[in-house]
């Protein structure tokens, strides 16, 4: 015997069913609205992805090179909803180019992966969507390494030396267009602050003809090896840094050659400076007294006092293990002092002028700041003046506006004696309130 068994509704459940229906999906579609309104679908672009770039090895085993021929990075754009999208940042997405994947066409796909999972890959697109490159063969060439030294080492030493330990060159294989733009090999080391002999590390530094620094990009895609053609870690070489000894203030000896018109003579030689700093190894320097330049200077046929530049840089040269320290001219200033025998050059002190109408409101800078010379002649032929004997003075009242001038000097003799040449003085005003705000600031 069989039972039914029925579902009955309650009658007020069953009144008005349709307009409760329609109450619920009108109710569906607020929810809908709002949550669209609330938190809607957009678009959102994330620039400068790097490619990561992977099975490079595909390429090389068969002696090919690949050089990009498209930027080496990308553009995501993303469409999804918006709080989804304001929790994301470029570091979330990884763009690969596998290399095993080259096409025909010298192009590689890209995939994405995305570390949100709320993003799913039909809601990423990737602009451009693979990577073109360009194959070449690999060649190989040797390059010099160029040793750069930054910093100052410890008072009374300098560089003397470096020298690469791996060797003076470094053999380079790659794309053969790259090697083609490579303009030079560099190893910097850091030598500030050291007082002895160093051997220190340095990571080689590429640059291109223009003088740019290779990307890491470009350097990835070079082989460097010592010129043993051992395959260099990290790029890294080492550089033995010789320090050598200053030697301050070694003096400058000037021969001549020939000699003056007659009655004339040399007098004396003088040199701007009188002395150089030399640099060298400790036992070159013990030999070293003096520098005697070696080409002398010719007073053939000289009737008065000249000046003449000399060039230091052959008599260095011809040293071994010496050169001139850091900052030190090579070119130096020659003064032949040349007089007739009956002739004197008596050195006055400006403590000695005599000076007059000196503005008080400027203060004056003069030039030469120690001495000035005063050149002679006996009427009867020998001179035996002293300074003590010579009244020299001179007139400052052209110095009242700021400048430069040149101003003479009024020289009285005793009787029997002559002026040889007239005697001027350089002298620099300047306004006393400019001094003192130069000096403040």
């Amino acid at each position: 015997m069989k039972h039914k068994i029925r579902l009955r509704i309650p009658k007020r459940l069953s009144r008005n069913l349709g307009l409760k229906l329609l109450s619920v999906g009108v109710a569906f579609l607020i929810w809908l609205v709002v949550a669209n309104v609330d938190n809607p679908t957009k678009s959102k672009l994330f620039r400068d992805i790097k490619i990561e770039i992977i099975n490079e090895d595909s390429v090389t085993e068969i002696d090919k090179a690949f050089d990009i021929v498209s930027d080496d990075s990308v553009t995501i754009k993303v469409t999804k909803r918006r709080r989804v999208l304001e929790s994301l940042s470029a570091s979330d997405f990884t763009v690969i180019a596998d290399m095993e994947n080259l096409t025909e066409m010298n192009t590689v796909p890209l995939t994405v992966t995305c570390s949100n999972s709320a993003v799913t890959l039909d809601e990423i697109t990737v602009v451009p969507s693979s990577m073109k490159v360009e194959l070449e063969q690999i060649v190989e060439s040797e390059f010099v390494v160029t040793v750069e030294t930054t910093g100052t080492p410890e008072t009374g030493y300098e560089v003397g030396t470096t020298e690469v330990v791996e060797g003076k060159t470094v053999q380079l294989a790659g794309p053969e267009s790259l090697l083609e733009r490579i303009g030079q090999v560099t190893a910097s080391v850091s030598v500030d602050g050291i007082s002895t002999d160093q051997r220190i590390s340095s990571t080689l530094t590429i640059s291109d003809k223009n003088g740019d620094t290779l990307s890491e990009t470009q350097m990835s895609r070079l082989q460097i090896k010592d010129s043993s053609g051992v395959l260099l870690s990290d790029n890294t070489v080492s550089v033995n840094v010789v320090l050598w000894e200053v030697k301050y203030e070694v003096p400058i000896v000037i021969e001549t050659s020939g000699s003056p018109t007659s009655g004339y003579e040399v007098t004396s030689v003088t040199t701007v400076p009188s002395t150089v700093n030399l640099v060298g190894t400790t036992e070159a320097l013990a030999e070293i007294t003096e520098i005697a330049v070696s080409t002398p200077v010719s007073v053939a046929g000289a009737t008065e006092t000249y000046t003449q530049e000399v060039d230091l840089t052959e008599t260095i040269g011809a040293l071994e293990n010496v050169r001139l320290a850091s900052g030190v001219d090579s070119v130096i200033s020659v003064t032949i002092q040349v007089e007739r025998r009956d002739d004197q050059t008596v050195q006055l002190a400006l403590s000695e002028l005599v000076v007059q109408n000196r503005p008080d409101d400027m203060v004056l800078t003069f030039s030469p700041a120690d001495m000035i010379s005063v050149t002679v002649r006996a009427e009867d032929g020998e001179s035996t003046i002293t300074s003590g004997e010579i009244t020299a003075t001179i007139d400052l009242s052209v110095c009242t506006e700021p400048g430069d001038y040149e101003i003479p000097v009024e020289i009285e003799l005793p009787d029997g004696y002559t002026l040889v040449s007239d005697v001027t003085l350089m002298v620099n005003a300047a306004e006393s309130e400019q001094i003192e705000a130069s000096t403040e600031e």
